[in-house]
């Protein structure tokens, strides 16, 4: 038991009240920063009255937090958003795992599902003990509050008070608004935030706010006080004892290796090989390279799983046999590497064909920080340190969602097609009212640039005459869903003139006029 139960109940309702009043009808912005920094705080609040000390790794996973948080202030584009709201969500889990002994640093895979998975757990049980009575000890044979009662049995006469109070304050105001229409009117005004057509909205948000009170009660138990210390895991030893044949896994792999170097192999011969091999074999340079890039990192994702799995599960007896295993394994993810560039270099030839979207660019992006990890797993294997992969593929994990904050997803596909149109390709204008804020300040820039050519700047120009009505039609929108990306649009757009690409809205379609012809402002939604 907690020394002061009480402030466990009030720091789990501030932070699941502040879930309700930051997020509750408003898009994530400035609102999810401001909350993880809420539940942080209140974290380390409950520390020092529990005088816990937090491990010094827990301080470096409090900057990664904090990083991953912000990006939602700074960027609009929902993938970007979404990535960086799981990778906090999953690090907050994982910091209330290892919050006194900063393991998360020696986790293996497993160890990092099995003690999110604890957290879970614990944030639906460990609340029931704060329901008990017991004092917590002190440390000296004695309790820490001595007669203290329980959290419920002091609430519950405020409780049954404020229960009591409620309808006869309810009859007397009757009473005396009848009497007075002054105090009628100041009555009224003092509850005009109540509206009671929204009464289920209201009692829904106050169930959900009780519900995430027990839960985050239940993740600063186990964060604070976990049941038992957890010991730092040993990542060479095994999660499972290998129970796979050594034979069998080496068939396995082996099998694999073959595959590999044969497709390997077509590469190096056509795709790498030039326009003139494949052209050669009946296709075209575009028809070939134009699709498998995403089956290939699927590809590369599934072999470095197999990898892992058999190196957990398969038996290895004896020096020669894991000489083998381990060349073959290396020579897989090798394999992959390569099969990893075809991906890329796939990738690369279909945007030059047909211009960047948000899939690409996110495949453009991963693919880098996957053949990291794949050199990373060739290392480890090589060394046989295994068990060291989990903090590689937590590396890997978060650098990717950095970098795809960082990146500005919309603002590359705008400069990317932008400069594809001046090249003299195709420029896909329809595509641009896809993209987010985060692409304004891109368009304009070359809409700025004097010597563009005019068929390219009536299109950039309509676009942010589109970009510039969406954002006066959404209106002043709640500080809590405050972003840089829309304020610094906000901006740009109120200094130029775009009168020459009025905007039309009717029942919520967004049209805009450009010459004699009238056109949608979003025409679709492609994202492949």
């Amino acid at each position: 038991m907690p020394r002061k139960t009480n402030r466990f109940w009030l720091a789990a309702l501030i932070t699941a009240w502040s879930v309700d009043f930051l997020f509750f009808a408003n898009s994530p912005g400035i609102s999810f920063l401001i909350w993880v920094v809420i539940l942080l705080l209140a974290g380390l609040w409950l520390a020092r009255s529990e005088e816990v000390r937090p491990a010094a790794m827990t301080w470096v996973m409090m900057g990664l937090l904090i990083l991953t948080a912000a990006i939602p202030f700074v960027r609009v584009e929902p993938f970007t958003v979404v990535i960086s709201i799981l990778l906090s969500i999953s690090g907050l889990v994982l910091l209330a795992a290892t919050y006194r002994n900063g393991n998360w640093l020696y986790f293996r895979t497993w160890d990092t599902v099995g003690g999110m998975l604890t957290v879970l757990l614990a944030s639906a049980t460990r609340p029931f003990g704060l329901f008990k009575s017991t004092p917590a000890d002190a440390g000296d044979g004695q309790p820490a509050e001595t007669g203290r009662k329980s959290f419920w049995k002091q609430a519950a006469p405020v409780l049954r008070g404020l229960l009591l109070a409620l309808p006869v304050v309810g009859v007397l105001a009757v009473l005396l608004s009848a009497a007075d229409m002054v105090f009628a009117d100041r009555l009224k005004d003092l509850f005009s935030f109540f509206n009671i057509e929204k009464l289920p909205e209201y009692i829904f948000r106050m169930i959900y706010i009780l519900v995430l009170t027990f839960l985050f009660a239940g993740v600063y138990l186990h964060t604070l006080l976990p049941t038992r210390e957890a010991a730092r895991p040993e990542p060479d030893q095994p999660v499972v004892k290998p129970f796979l044949g050594w034979i069998e896994s080496v068939i396995v792999l082996g099998a694999v290796v073959l595959l590999f170097a044969f497709f390997v192999g077509v590469q190096f011969w056509y795709l790498f090989g030039g326009e003139a091999n494949i052209t050669a074999a009946g296709y075209t340079y575009s028809e070939y390279a134009r699709r498998g890039f995403s089956e290939l990192v699927a590809v590369a994702v599934l072999s470095l799983l197999l990898t892992l799995t058999l190196g957990s599960i398969a038996r290895r007896e004896g020096k020669w046999q894991g000489t083998i295993s381990t060349v073959l394994t290396a020579a897989l993810l090798a394999l992959v590497l390569v099969i990893l560039g075809s991906a890329l270099q796939r990738l690369l030839l279909y945007e030059q064909a047909y211009g960047f979207t948000r899939l690409r660019t996110y495949t453009l992006i991963f693919i880098p920080w996957l053949g990291l990890l794949l050199l990373a797993a060739i290392g480890l294997e090589i060394t046989k340190r295994g068990g060291r992969f989990g903090l590689a593929l937590l590396i890997a994990a978060v650098g990717f969602g950095l970098a795809v904050g960082a990146w500005n997803v919309d603002g590359f596909i705008a400069r990317q097609n932008i400069e594809r149109g001046i090249r003299g390709e195709e420029f896909d204008r329809a595509y641009l009212g896809e993209l987010s804020t985060d692409a304004v300040p891109a368009m304009l820039k070359y809409y700025q640039q004097p010597e563009l050519d005019d068929p390219i700047r009536t299109s950039l120009g309509a676009e942010l005459s589109c970009h510039a009505a969406f954002l006066k039609e959404e209106g002043q929108l709640s500080w809590k869903s405050w972003t840089i990306s829309r304020v610094v649009a906000e901006n740009q757009l109120s200094d130029e003139d775009f009168s020459a690409y009025p905007v039309d809205v009717s029942e919520g379609v967004y049209t805009v006029t450009i010459g004699s012809e009238q056109v949608p402002c979003i025409e679709y939604g492609g994202m492949d």
